[in-house]
C-alpha cells in the first residue's frame, strides 16, 4: 500500500497544489482521453524523443495504465511492467518479442487451453518449432532443450490439475542453456508467488481473474526487465494490444485488496480440498496444498500465504453424474472463467481446454469429467453445504 500511494501522488503531482490544492484524490482519476495535446511542436518532438516525460496516444501510454504498471512491477519484484487488453494479448505480445522463424521453445503439456492453442497453431504456423514436454520431469525438461530453443515456458500453478513448477530449478536450467523463462502466475497471482524473484526472466498474468478480482474486467500484464519491457512496448504500440483506461482503473482497484482476498481464497480452498478429499463421491483432487500432490513439496517452497483459490475434482460416476451434480448446485454458477469473488465452476472439457484434441486432453489426466472450481470469499459452510447437497443427489 505504500508503494500505492508512492505512485499515487506521482501521477498526481509531486506537490499536492498541483492538482488538488493541498490534498489528492485518494482514488486515482481515470485519463479517459485517446490523445494528448502540446501547446509546442517541439515539446511533442521531446515527448515523442523520450527526453522529456509526457504521453501522446493512449495505445503507447495512458496515465491511468502507467499508475497500474508501476504498481504491478513493485508487486511481482520485477523492474518494470506493461498491462494488455487481454491475458492472451500479454502471452501473444511477449513472445512474439522474442521468437522468430525457426525458433524453439519448450512449453509445459499442462497449460491452460488458450495457451495451448497458440503454441500448437499461431506459432507453428510461424514456422517456430514447439515441444510439449512434463515440465515437473527434469530430466525431461533437459532433454527437450535444443541448440535454438529460446524459451520455456509454463504455469506457476498449472491449469486445470494444479501441479506446481520449481521456477528456481527451471530459472537455473534456463541460465544455463541461455534461454529465457517464461512463467504464466495468474492461478497464484503475486500475492503467493513472485516467479520474478525465483528467476523467472518473464511473469505474465492474466488481469481478468486474480488481480482485478470482480469479474468485470478483461486484461493481462508482463514483467520483466526493463529492457525486456522497451522492447515489447515497442511490439505493444505496433500491435495495438493496450488496455482500456477504465479497465486498468477498476484493477487499480482490485491490487488494494488482493493480498486480503488470497488470504481468503486460500483458506476456503484449502478446507474445500480436505472435505471432497474425504468424500465417499468424489474420486480424486487436485489442490496444490493437499499432501499427496505429486508437487506438495515444491509448493511449500514457491508459494507463500496459501496454497490458491483454484482446485479439481473428481466425482464418481459418468458424465451423466457430473450433468446431475452441476444441475443439483444452487449457488456456485456455471462461469466459464476463474477468479471471482464468488466461488464459481467450470468443466475444462467444455470450456477451457475445448480447443485441446481430446486424446491430448485425456492422455493428461484433464477428462471429460473433471471439474474446476474457483474458491470464492464467502463463509465457507455456504459453499460447502451447496456441493455436499448436489453431491448427494448422485446415485
Amino acid at each position: 500500500m505504500r508503494e500505492f500511494k508512492k505512485n499515487l501522488g506521482q501521477l498526481c503531482g509531486s506537490k499536492p497544489h498541483e492538482r488538488c490544492g493541498v490534498s489528492r484524490p485518494e482514488v486515482p482519476p481515470i485519463y479517459a482521453t485517446s490523445v494528448f495535446s502540446f501547446e509546442k511542436l517541439e515539446d511533442m518532438d521531446h515527448v515523442f524523443d523520450g527526453t522529456t516525460p509526457g504521453f501522446i496516444y493512449s495505445r503507447i501510454e495512458n496515465p491511468t495504465n502507467k499508475l497500474l504498471e508501476d504498481i504491478l512491477a513493485d508487486l511481482e519484484g520485477a523492474q518494470r511492467a506493461l498491462v494488455f487488453s487481454s491475458g492472451m494479448a500479454a502471452i501473444s505480445h511477449a513472445l512474439f518479442s522474442v521468437l522468430s522463424p525457426g525458433d524453439h521453445v519448450v512449453v509445459s503439456d499442462v497449460i491452460y487451453g488458450g495457451s495451448y492453442g497458440f503454441f500448437s497453431e499461431i506459432l507453428r504456423f510461424w514456422n517456430v518449432e514447439v515441444d510439449f514436454v512434463n515440465i515437473f520431469n527434469i530430466e525431461m525438461v533437459k532433454k527437450a532443450i535444443k541448440p535454438n530453443t529460446r524459451i520455456i515456458y509454463c504455469e506457476t500453478i498449472a491449469n486445470p490439475l494444479m501441479e506446481v513448477a520449481d521456477i528456481p530449478y527451471l530459472s537455473d536450467l534456463a541460465k544455463k542453456n541461455d534461454i529465457l523463462l517464461f512463467v504464466d502466475n495468474t492461478f497464484a497471482s503475486p500475492a503467493l508467488c513472485k516467479p520474478a524473484c525465483l528467476g523467472a526472466d518473464v511473469v505474465i498474468n492474466s488481469l481478468t481473474k486474480y488481480i482485478n478480482g470482480h469479474s468485470d474486467v478483461t486484461g493481462g500484464m508482463v514483467a520483466g526487465s526493463s529492457s525486456f519491457i522497451e522492447k515489447l512496448l515497442k511490439v505493444r504500440t505496433i500491435v495495438g494490444g493496450c488496455m482500456s483506461p477504465f479497465d486498468a482503473w477498476l484493477t487499480l482497484r482490485g491490487c488494494r485488496t488482493l493480498d486480503a482476498r488470497m488470504k481468503i481464497h486460500s483458506e476456503n480452498a484449502m478446507a474445500l480440498a480436505r472435505l471432497l478429499d474425504g468424500h465417499p463421491k468424489v474420486a480424486k483432487v487436485y489442490y496444490p496444498g493437499l499432501e499427496k500432490q505429486s508437487t506438495y513439496g515444491i509448493a511449500r517452497k514457491i508459494l507463500n500465504n496459501g496454497f490458491g483459490g483454484m482446485l479439481s475434482f473428481e466425482i464418481l460416476g459418468k458424465e451423466s453424474d457430473l450433468r446431475l451434480f452441476v444441475e443439483s448446485l444452487e449457488v456456485i454458477e456455471i462461469v466459464p472463467s476463474l477468479a471471482s469473488v464468488s466461488t464459481i465452476l467450470s468443466i475444462p472439457a467444455k470450456t477451457s481446454h475445448r480447443s485441446v484434441p481430446e486424446n491430448v486432453r485425456l492422455s493428461k489426466g484433464i477428462s471429460n469429467t473433471l471439474i474446476r472450481l474457483s474458491v470464492g470469499i464467502e463463509p465457507l459452510e455456504v459453499i460447502w453445504q451447496d456441493i455436499s447437497n448436489a453431491l448427494a443427489q448422485l446415485s
